[in-house]
């Protein structure tokens, strides 16, 4: 390890010593080449100007894809909150079904794209003026007016829904109110039957059977119709809960409407402008190949010199 170490300091210190001794000529190519790249990048500048720069305009805008409410008629009816349009469909649907629009700007091109996983997406419309930012609103509203349309479509058919349950509980509450009047009613009869009855036992008077068993009957009679009640009662507010939980449903769909976020950008790329950077790159490649060709020569020049020695000293 020891011989090793000092025969690779020797080496090291033999290139420098020849880096060194031809110190001259490294600089002077190093230099040179530094020039021609410094002409190459102005020459590329020069021809460049030239050129007109072409300029692209990319109009950008997200959608945030409302809800519609959707009523399932299974087992009863119930209502389900829904995109009025899925997401994913609309990435590859939605330039087709606005074709008519696109069509209008020849030289424009639209991209549409999910946001991650959100019910968001991403319409891109890039042409050679500014009108695409135009272009892109109108697109816009016609995606926001027609999902509105939709909404308003099925929050009509929610509303009929919920006008008729509540026509059904209007109907439920009337009948519970007639039905506890004749419950009242009936047991009125059976206090009056009961006072006649025991009227009748105090005077030693045969009550009649004809009469307990109107009674009786007139007891089972009240204990249906108490059921029947109960059962109308529970069926009421049963659809009470629903109205409840669909007029929460209805206000927060004014939440889900589809909806254009933040606002539209648009953003100017130029191609063809001629950079500074462009400049700085060219001259640090040249300065990197003329210190890689520098060294060359002057190792492959050393090598000559010794050589020719090594011939002198035989």
């Amino acid at each position: 390890m020891g011989e090793n170490t000092v025969e690779l300091f020797d080496y090291l210190s033999d290139y420098l010593k020849v880096i060194w001794k031809r110190k001259i000529i490294i600089i002077v190519l190093i230099l040179f080449s530094i020039g021609v790249g410094v002409g190459v990048g102005v020459k590329n500048m020069r021809s460049n100007l030239k050129v007109k720069p072409q300029v692209t305009y990319y109009a950008e805008a997200f959608i945030k894809i409302g809800k519609r409410v959707k009523l399932i008629p299974a087992s009863g009816i119930t209502s389900s909150i829904e995109y009025i349009e899925s997401p994913n469909n609309l990435v590859t649907r939605f330039p087709l079904d606005h074709y008519a629009i696109i069509s209008k700007f020849s030289k424009y091109r639209l991209n549409v794209e999910l946001v991650g996983t959100i019910s968001m997406i991403k319409l891109t419309l890039k042409g050679r003026d500014k009108g695409v930012e135009r272009a892109l609103e109108e697109l816009v509203d016609t995606l926001v007016v027609n999902h509105r349309k939709k909404a308003e479509d099925s929050v009509v058919a929610y509303k009929n829904f919920m006008e008729n349950l509540e026509e059904d509980a209007e109907n439920l509450k009337k009948d519970i109110i007639a039905m506890k009047e004749g419950i009242k009613k009936m047991k009125r009869k059976e206090g009056e039957y009961l006072v006649i009855i025991e009227s009748s036992k105090t005077k030693g008077m045969d009550a009649g059977g004809d009469r307990s068993a109107f009674l009786n009957m007139l007891y089972l009679k009240t204990i249906d119709k108490e059921r029947e009640l109960g059962s109308r009662q529970a069926v009421l507010r049963s659809i009470q809960q629903k109205l409840l939980m669909h007029r929460i449903t209805l206000g927060n769909l004014e939440e889900y409407k589809t909806k254009l976020v933040g606002g539209i950008n648009i953003v100017a790329e130029t191609i063809g402008q001629p950079k500074k950077k462009e400049l700085k790159h060219t001259i640090t490649v040249a300065a990197v190949a003329g210190l890689i060709m520098s060294l060359f020569i002057a190792f492959f020049i050393e090598y000559i010199h010794v050589a020719k020695s090594r011939r002198k000293g035989k």
